[in-house]
């Protein structure tokens, strides 16, 4: 089974192509330099330059192979930004009316999930950790057609407490890649932690908490004209997450006992909660590298675990 995938639901514009589970091709635009300036992404800007780079990937497509030999077109249904998700869905359906192949929309979070059994086979049940600068949850699958959420979080995602803190530091933006480069310099020295935070439902996740106290502690030191140790504050607010991180995951998996799990997301690329994520259980699985961000190749595993027979 030939499968076309397309990922648009956010700021990147990703095609892919995986045949039975191997992967064939893959290609995506990156807005990151356009938003950079903003410090965050603009849902308009991100719509207009989707259609503009889908018609270049269109391009590349059709010099890779012939399109009537696609047997299946999947695409981002959903979550994600509204205007971005329009574009995938309009071009996935006109290619299916052209060429007269099934369509499917799929989830964005369980393309993440599969984004680390591409080209393997996953053991049911896996617990999987995601975390992304828009979610950050558990999940349990149970099989293909059987997963349930069990932990979220109930204010900001991860990804987006790198952010916040990147930005209060003034390090720039994405903040993951700038905290996490800060904290394999400064590991060995700063290597306290803040508070772990707290919530009511036993798996759930709350980030805000941590993000505000280092906002906190950074005003004071301003309003009394002391130096800031930014590289003191990101080491620590890495060490707080890793650790964070660590527990629930410890938890979820004596709870439920899992064959495998799963790390997920694009703060899954973080090389302090990688190393410790590989320490938590016999039987590990990860997305290579290229496939932790947004992209149509996690979309297109999906779609191939969904329709296989």
């Amino acid at each position: 089974m030939l499968i076309f995938a397309i990922e648009s639901s956010h700021d990147d514009t990703s095609f892919a192509l995986l045949k039975d589970n191997e992967p064939l091709w893959m290609k995506t635009i990156s807005q990151i330099d356009v938003h950079k300036q903003y410090g965050g992404t603009v849902p308009e800007i991100a719509s207009r330059l989707h259609v503009k780079n889908i018609g270049l990937l269109i391009d590349d497509l059709k010099r890779e192979i012939n399109l009537n030999e696609i047997d299946l077109i999947a695409y981002t249904k959903e979550p994600g930004l509204i205007g971005s998700l329009h574009v995938g869905h309009m071009v996935a359906q006109a290619m299916g009316m052209s060429l007269h192949k099934k369509v499917v929309g799929l989830n964005h979070l369980e393309g993440h999930f599969y984004s680390a059994f591409i080209g393997k086979e996953v053991q049911y049940p896996a617990l999987g950790l995601l975390v992304s600068g828009g979610h950050s949850q558990l999940m349990l699958y149970k099989s293909k057609d059987e997963y349930e959420l069990i932990g979220e979080t109930q204010d900001d995602a991860v990804g987006e407490v790198y952010d916040k803190v990147a930005r209060k530091l003034n390090l720039g933006f994405p903040g993951g890649p700038i905290i996490d480069k800060t904290w394999r310099e400064y590991k060995n020295i700063y290597l306290s932690h803040y508070t772990i935070p707290k919530t009511d439902k036993y798996l759930n996740f709350s980030f805000s908490g941590i993000k505000t106290n280092i906002i906190n502690l950074i005003n004071n030191q301003i309003n009394r004209h002391e130096e800031i140790d930014w590289k003191k504050y990101a080491t620590e607010f890495q060490n707080t997450v890793v650790l964070y991180l660590k527990e629930h995951m410890q938890k979820a998996i004596e709870l439920y006992n899992p064959k495998c799990i799963v790390l997920a997301g694009g703060v899954s690329a973080n090389s302090a909660i990688r190393a410790m994520f590989e320490k938590l259980h016999d039987n590990v699985y990860l997305p290579q590298m290229e496939y932790t961000t947004d992209n149509a190749m996690m979309i297109a595993r999906l779609a191939y675990e969904k329709n296989r027979k």
